[in-house]
């Protein structure tokens, strides 16, 4: 393989993952051998059994005893729609709603959550950060930006129902709907890397959206930080 400044092992990790992500092996398909993953990528057994051990971290394969390598099954879909909401995993997954509250802050908006938000630049803005979990292995940390005048006190309905959706009912808010979505990825912080049990070093999806109420109204602007390789994000044109 030719050189460079990463170990052999998570060059091998990369390119497993790569096919497994793109669904060139399948859920529930066997990886190579050990052997053979040796003969493909001209290394020792060791150096492929550390990428193989860092795919399991991951959520990407598991080791049967005795039979081999697997890859796990597909992680759960979200679509981003018009009608987009994080409860919708936490129903297919037969969970309750979940969201934890990690704190509250205020704070004056910038010129861009005042441009989401329909603000004025420096009005006051509430951050609510929760952490919700449909499943072990499906944890999320989010932020949700308010206008303090509007929202005054939503982190108490959100701590009470553990639901966005809840706790905006609760404002009077009964339906909303999803009116833009940006996706990027970063490091996460120490406090997410900490929340979600990822090492500071794993990349993270970054979901950005503004939902807006059914008269047009912006209502919130998410942040939702989600461990590499636990959701697929499926964006539907038709």
């Amino acid at each position: 393989m030719a050189k460079n400044r990463f170990p052999v092992w998570r060059l091998i990790q990369s390119e497993l993952e790569a096919e497994i992500r793109s669904g060139l092996i399948g859920p529930g398909d066997q990886l190579p051998s050990e052997h053979e993953l040796a003969e493909r990528f001209k290394v020792n057994r060791h150096t492929v059994r550390t990428a193989l051990a860092n795919l399991a971290i991951a959520g990407l394969a598991r080791a049967r005893r005795g039979r081999g390598v697997f890859v796990e099954d597909k992680p759960p879909e979200y679509r981003v729609t018009r009608d987009s909401k994080w409860s919708e995993i936490e129903r297919e997954m037969n969970a309750a709603p979940s969201g934890r509250l990690v704190s509250v802050s205020e704070r004056p908006a910038s010129a861009t959550i005042a441009e989401m938000l329909g603000l004025s630049q420096g009005a006051t803005i509430l951050m609510v950060e929760t952490v919700r979990g449909s499943t072990p292995a499906l944890l999320i940390y989010s932020y949700h930006v308010f206008d303090r005048d509007r929202f005054a006190g939503i982190e108490a309905a959100v701590a009470r129902t553990g639901s966005y959706t809840e706790a905006l009912r609760e404002f009077g808010v009964e339906r909303f709907y999803r009116a833009s979505t940006w996706i990027d990825c970063r490091m996460p912080r120490p406090r997410e890397a900490e929340a979600l049990s990822i090492p500071l070093d794993a990349p993270v999806l970054v979901m950005m959206y503004v939902d807006r109420d059914a008269d047009g109204r912006p209502l919130l602007y998410g942040n939702a930080v989600i461990p590499n390789g636990s959701l697929v994000v499926r964006v539907d044109t038709l």
